[in-house]
């Protein structure tokens, strides 16, 4: 896939997606988990109380593209079992996944990445969502100037979608039986 294509499947199932919302997909991307994971007994809570607590809406994609390699997936946690074996195997993926990101690349590779990533965004907000490009080009440029912090969904996607998810390596979580 293409960051275009990304975008394009995510617009089609999130059509209020923002600016905001279009970079944190990009950074999980290209980054990772790695700003979630601050211990595993927090994680672990973290991921007990979202699975009851999650809004289950309707149907939702079991797991939702985020990077155009295929290597990082976001795992949505609505259509999970809140039991132990699967906060057990949410937390085995997600630790693994952020050991094995941290030895992949340099934060110099990564940074120019998610360069590469947002100024291919920009292009498709300007064709798909022009009123949020001049938003996205703005962020691009602060994100870039600070190192390409982590950010928060936007307040409107927050709102209407109610996202719950984990970010995983694809390998450790595709091919197995949730």
């Amino acid at each position: 896939m293409t960051v275009a294509e990304i975008l394009d499947w995510h617009l089609a199932r999130y059509p209020l997606i923002q600016a905001q919302d279009i970079y944190k997909l990009l950074h999980q991307g290209v980054f990772g988990p790695g700003h979630i994971l601050i211990t595993p007994s927090a994680a672990r809570a973290a991921i007990e109380q979202e699975l009851v607590q999650v809004v289950r809406t309707g149907p939702v994609a079991l797991t939702e593209p985020i990077d155009p390699t295929g290597k990082l997936v976001r795992v949505n946690l609505a259509p999970l079992p809140p039991t132990t074996a699967m906060v057990e195997r949410l937390l085995e993926a997600l630790t693994e996944t952020v050991e094995i990101i941290a030895q992949t690349a340099t934060a110099t590779e990564l940074a120019d990445i998610m360069r590469h990533r947002l100024a291919a965004a920009v292009l498709w907000c300007r064709r798909s969502l022009p009123l949020q490009a001049a938003f996205l080009e703005k962020l691009a440029q602060d994100a870039d100037s600070a190192g390409f912090p982590t950010r928060h969904h936007s307040a409107v996607y927050l709102a209407a979608y109610h996202p719950a998810y984990r970010v995983l390596l694809s390998r450790l979580w595709l091919g197995s039986t949730p």
